[in-house]
């Protein structure tokens, strides 16, 4: 379909925005700058245009990318500019209805179906619109990233793992965009979208994906089933079950959760207790009393939903005489089990290494998140250390490829720091400085670190990531630059001298460039600067509203982040740059009355995802309220949580 005849079509009958495209008629001059984009040809700015239905006082806008590869991108900006601050996405199966002849018109004419559309009425027009003109103005002024090398899929799939593990969301969706121009398949997109959508703790978005019951469809690896499971456990259940209303969560689930019992078609052993319950009462809510003996046959499982406490258990068996307990065959297979019938499958860190330099094929273990389920890294931190400094360098390549998965199963507790630096020695020893590696860099080096190395090895890693300092530091980098030096501050250091001087050669080329960093930055230097002595100039002299100042007005902020001391630095630092705001810090790993007293008072959350649960984040988002607005750090340092906050004000 060509240009005018889309338009014709997409303006005419159903849409009173712009009747006839009449040129003298107010909306010709009001969108003007809107419709200059379908002039400019390879572009990746999507076309914005208005629909009101006639009759209907809810009005829409269309935001269509060019080319399905623009999608995750466009969404991103949706998110940073306009969702849920002045419009939500309406609330459809699919963005684009099936028989609707503008929403055809509109997939003929861009040749896909992933559009986004904003729902808004008459009394917030005027500040939606004005929010879009400001991201259309951003994104035709954004510098042009031109990708100069040609990355194979497997090299992406490891930044876009290690990305995600790390809680860099920008360089996720943008890796997410090139996988899908790459030519990996379709489905594997799919899978991927979930994932990422579940770690943010975007539940809601992850249950409207046009493509949610064809990816359950396809039985998809165990991750992918569960993250949809934890969603609607998010969405529809855990509201009522803290209220102790088992009735109305049975209810919510049978009417609105029909994609659930084809997310039971698998080894149940592996699920958390999030995805088991919604399980459990999809059984009951559908009569299927076969999932529910295979529920009490995996006594794994089971002993998770009956610890839990939920009451889940007890009232199930009330409402249906068969589902009390019995001898249930036939019996799930124990991971044991499993593994005898698989024997070459990896069963932990050092055989997943070992079959790496065997130049096997690991993705099914990795698919499949096995990793989850095995002995913690630190049990084998010296054995496993050694095998990954022994790779030659194939191996090595192929082994960054599980530091994603190594950084996603640290859970803040005892480190595999040994590990971890033989993570950090193949990154700069094969120069993976790109943006998107970086903050899983600082992930590393803070498991590197966070329970003490020896002096003799503390000392050689500080120099190692010293001498490849060129290849990074700048101010476009200030805020990775600044998480590492924060992390390397706050660590135990057997070296002061070590420290300081590295500190000092990280910061000083921010330090000459002062007047180009941000107040949140440069409040963040000042006080690492002051805890290690350097006397770094860092005085920036800027009229109060200037460009690159903070506002300072008196807003309530949430901080949420597993990491306490991240939490606490960058609460510091903002109290420098806004004293007149109200910090609240929240490192809660579940929904609680007092965060939900917290999210419900705030006025700005910023969450740092890799230091996050999915409970805790999917509760977040579900209590926020409409008008909160909600970013997601880029990273997991304290300069990560600052600079989110900085734009969401």
């Amino acid at each position: 379909m060509n240009q005018e005849t889309f338009l014709d079509v997409f303006f005419g009958p159903g849409n009173d925005s712009w009747p006839g495209r009449d040129p003298g008629a107010g909306a010709a001059e009001f969108l003007a700058g809107f419709m200059a984009d379908f002039a400019v040809k390879g572009s990746s700015i999507p076309y914005i245009l208005p629909r009101n239905e006639p009759g209907k006082a809810t009005k829409h806008i269309y935001v269509i990318p060019r080319d399905v590869r623009h999608a995750n991108a466009v969404r991103e900006w949706l998110n940073a500019f306009v969702v849920p601050s002045h419009a939500a996405l309406a609330d459809r199966p699919e963005p684009l209805r099936g028989g609707d002849p503008i929403d055809d018109a509109v997939a003929a004419f861009v040749g896909h179906r992933r559009v986004f559309v904003l729902e808004h009425s008459q009394a917030t027009s005027r500040e939606l619109w004005r929010a879009l003109k400001r991201m259309h103005r951003v994104i035709t002024h954004r510098p042009v990233t031109h990708w100069t090398e040609t990355l194979p899929v497997g090299r992406l799939l490891a930044e876009f793992e290690l990305a995600m593990a790390a809680g860099d969301h920008r360089s996720s969706a943008e890796l997410l965009n090139r996988l899908e121009g790459a030519g990996l398949g379709g489905m594997n997109i799919a899978y991927l979208t979930v994932k990422r959508l579940a770690r943010m703790g975007r539940h809601s978005e992850l249950l409207r994906l046009p493509l949610l019951r064809d990816v359950v469809a396809t039985r998809p690896p165990l991750p992918v089933r569960e993250a949809i499971l934890d969603a609607l456990h998010s969405t529809l259940v855990a509201a009522p079950l803290a209220e102790g209303n088992l009735d109305r969560a049975l209810e919510v689930l049978e009417r609105d959760a029909s994609v659930a019992p084809g997310l039971a078609d698998g080894p149940l052993t592996d699920f958390g207790v999030e995805a088991l319950t919604v399980l459990a009462l999809t059984s009951a809510g559908s009569g299927n009393v076969v999932l529910w003996q295979r529920l009490q046959a995996d006594e794994s499982a089971w002993q998770r939903l009956v610890g839990a406490k939920l009451g889940v258990v007890e009232y199930l068996e009330s409402l249906h005489p068969t589902f009390r307990p019995h001898t249930a065959e036939p019996k799930e297979l124990t991971a044991e089990e499993r593994k005898a019938e698989t024997p070459t499958a990896p069963g932990s860190w050092t055989e997943l290494v070992e079959e790496i330099a065997a130049g096997r094929d690991v993705r099914p273990a990795m698919a499949e998140e096995a990793w989850r389920s095995w002995e913690p890294a630190v049990a084998s931190d010296n054995a496993l250390a050694e095998l990954l400094n022994r790779l030659d360098d194939d191996s090595a390549e192929r082994a960054w490829e599980l530091a994603g998965a190594f950084v996603e199963a640290d859970g803040f507790g005892q480190p595999a720091s040994l590990t971890a630096r033989a993570f950090l020695t193949n990154a700069l020893t094969y120069s993976r400085f790109r943006f998107s590696d970086m903050a899983g860099i600082v992930a590393l080096l803070e498991i590197s670190l966070r329970d003490g190395l020896a002096a003799g090895e503390y000392r050689q890693l500080l120099a190692d990531l010293g001498d490849e300092s060129a290849s990074w530091v700048s101010v476009n980098n200030a805020s990775i630059v600044l998480d590492i030096c924060d992390a390397i501050a706050r660590a135990p250091s057997p070296d002061q001298e070590a420290r300081r001087r590295i500190a000092e050669r990280l910061l000083a080329p921010m330090a000459s460039q002062r007047t180009r960093l941000e107040a949140d930055q440069l409040a963040l230097a000042r006080i690492i600067d002051g805890e290690l002595g350097l006397e770094l100039p860092w005085d920036v002299k800027r009229e109060s509203g200037a460009p690159g100042t903070m506002p300072n007005t008196a807003r309530q902020v949430l901080l949420y982040s597993l990491d306490d001391g991240v939490l606490r630095r960058a609460g510091d630092a903002l109290k420098e740059a806004a004293p007149a705001l109200v910090i609240q810090y929240s490192n809660d790993h579940v929904g609680s009355p007092r965060l939900k007293q917290w999210v419900r008072r705030a006025d700005v959350i910023i969450m740092a995802t890799r230091c996050a649960t999915h409970a805790a984040t999917g509760f977040i988002r579900a209590q926020a309220r409409k008008d909160t607005i909600i970013r997601e750090a880029d990273g997991s340092g304290s300069a990560s949580l600052l600079r989110a906050v900085a734009s969401a004000l």
